[in-house]
């Protein structure tokens, strides 16, 4: 009994000991799991972060494509307005000649009802019966080299898009869009067709109203001119007879007035060409010192007899010679100069002139009335006169101020001015200096008065008064000329006589003074090389050039003054016939 407890002992112990063991296994199969478990929630966890990141960006994609999608569709909303909207006709067609898109422009011009008709038709397919042959061909061979080059290609072609018979004129552009297939890119062609037929027949008006104004300039200037020469050449005839010193101051009166009128001509003239764009200018090297002293010559006398002193300073910095046109700088200055002592009723006026930078600054400076603040905003305005009740006695246009600033911008130049009202003004004119590539030096035109009995000279002229005035001017030099009333009457003359010199008027009724010298040129002999000078009225800008042109030898405009005549006499006349007069 004893030995059997002791051995029920020993099994239990074993048994025990056994399950302790199964015991711990098991402690360490359940860490394991625990451990594994807490792996498992780990992964887990990032699993559903992962989850939850596809599902945001499943969600941000979803939102991306409803956002691209509404974009697409503004797009394409906006896509439609252009293309509906545009006045132009533009169109996309691919590389194998096809329509793909067109604004409506093209509809509305060939009155198709919409796109889907021509859309992946040729243009070879429906061109046809609104271009004609040598159009097509012309729109063929721009379409193939904007094509094959990347060049714009622009070409103009009539084209009746309307089919009613009346073509219009259309401005072509065509050029490669996309770099081709073979980038695996789409390419094709886009021309751009605006219609300019209504932008040139508004350029021929206007056109032809400019060519209207400039033939009344041409007609106002000759129907003005004419009765001055008569004006003129008379009052010139009178100052040279014997009269009472009373008379004289009559004549000198009637002078004066003829001069003003012809400056206020001149200036509605210039403000013309002005506003047509016909002023040129005549660039050349010119003595700026000797364009200086002239003015001063000019100014001290009128200046001098209004009781007022005028002052010429030039800088050292201010080189003798320049290169430009000298007649306007000239008519710039003058016009300044002259405004000052029209304005200045004492005290003195002065010509400032320098260098300031790469340009000559000329500053004229009175002591004038002065300009009031509220009329400096409107003192470059044409046919503006400032404070015109006190200054009702001043003779003018109000545009030489506007001509002055036109011609400074002409110039490249530039004019302002300072003034105070009571006290006097300070006009700034700034000009480019160029230099000259030579010394110039003033050509010295003396008048010495001659005789030549021997000229013979023919004035033609179909209106009488102006023959009387040229033949007493020619009388002056003891000339007696033949007179011709027609063109018609000037031939048979000069068939008959050998003449010197042959003044001819340009504007006549019939045969005008162009077309007369012509067929007086073909007489040949002598009259092929006598030497032809058009008396006219005509005074406009390019007039000379003209004359020449048509075989002319020179001009003198009307009114002719003696001093003029003298010098063309001289030029003209054969040496060994002039007898000088001391």
């Amino acid at each position: 009994m004893r030995m059997g407890e002791i051995l029920s002992e020993i099994g239990f112990e074993e048994v025990n000991q056994k399950l302790l063991l199964e015991n711990e296994q098991l402690q360490a199969e359940v860490d394991r799991l625990g451990r594994e478990l807490k792996k498992s929630v780990r992964e887990m966890r990032i699993a559903n972060s992962f989850l939850d990141k596809i599902t945001k960006a499943a969600e941000a994609k979803d939102a991306l494509n409803s956002a691209l999608s509404d974009a697409h569709i503004r797009q394409r909303a906006y896509t439609d307005m252009l293309l509906q909207s545009c006045p132009n006709i533009i169109i996309l067609f691919d590389d194998e000649k096809r329509f793909v898109l067109s604004t409506m422009a093209l509809m509305a011009a060939t009155n198709t009802p919409n796109f889907d008709y021509i859309k992946n038709r040729k243009y070879d397919e429906v061109f046809p019966k609104y271009f004609t042959q040598d159009g097509m061909k012309v729109f063929g061979d721009a379409f193939d080299k904007a094509m094959s080059t990347d060049e714009v290609v622009r070409f103009d072609s009539l084209v009746d898009f309307e089919q009613s018979g009346n073509s219009r004129f259309y401005s072509f552009e065509l050029s490669r869009a996309g770099t081709g297939q073979k980038n695996g890119e789409m390419s094709g062609i886009v021309a751009v067709m605006v219609d300019l037929t209504d932008f040139i027949r508004e350029k021929q008006r206007a056109e032809d109203a400019n060519n209207a104004k400039s033939d009344f300039l041409a007609s106002m200037s000759h129907e003005i001119r004419t009765p001055m020469n008569a004006i003129y050449g008379m009052s010139e005839m009178l100052d040279r007879s014997d009269m009472t010193d009373t008379q004289k101051g009559y004549v000198s009166n009637i002078k004066k007035s003829s001069n003003a009128l012809l400056s206020i001509i001149n200036d509605i003239l210039d403000f013309s060409k002005i506003e047509a764009g016909k002023m040129e200018l005549v660039n050349a090297d010119y003595n700026v010192a000797m364009l200086l002293d002239n003015l001063q010559v000019i100014f001290s006398m009128l200046c001098g007899e209004k009781g007022l002193d005028f002052h010429l300073t030039i800088s050292d910095t201010l080189p003798d010679m320049a290169f430009g046109d000298e007649t306007r700088l000239r008519q710039i200055l003058t016009n300044l100069l002259s405004n000052a002592v029209k304005y200045t009723k004492q005290g003195s006026v002065s010509l400032i002139a320098g260098m300031e930078e790469d340009a000559m600054r000329f500053e004229i400076k009175d002591t004038g009335i002065g300009i009031r603040e509220e009329d400096k905003v409107k003192l470059f305005t044409p046919f503006e006169q400032l404070d015109a009740r006190k200054n009702k006695d001043i003779i003018g246009t109000g545009l030489g101020l506007a001509i002055t600033l036109n011609l400074c911008y002409l110039m490249r130049g530039n004019l302002w001015f300072e003034s105070t009202y009571g006290t006097g003004s300070t006009f700034y004119v700034s000009i480019p200096y160029e230099k000259a590539d030579r010394q110039v030096y003033e050509e010295v035109k003396e008048v010495k008065e001659f005789a030549a009995p021997e000229a013979k000279i023919l004035v033609v002229d179909d209106i009488e008064i102006n023959l009387v005035v040229v033949e007493a001017l020619l009388s002056a030099f003891e000339i007696v000329p033949d007179l011709a009333q027609s063109g018609n009457e000037a031939i048979e003359l000069a068939k008959e006589n050998r003449y010197d010199i042959i003044f001819m008027d340009h504007m006549m009724p019939g045969m005008d003074g162009l077309e007369t010298t012509a067929h007086i040129r073909s007489l040949g002999g002598w009259n092929d090389k006598v030497p032809v000078i058009a008396l006219t009225a005509n005074a406009i800008m390019g007039v000379e050039q003209m004359f020449l042109d048509n075989g002319l030898d020179g001009f003198l405009p009307k009114p002719v003054d003696i001093a003029t005549l003298n010098l063309c006499l001289r030029k003209w006349l054969p040496m060994n016939i002039l007898e000088e007069k001391q």
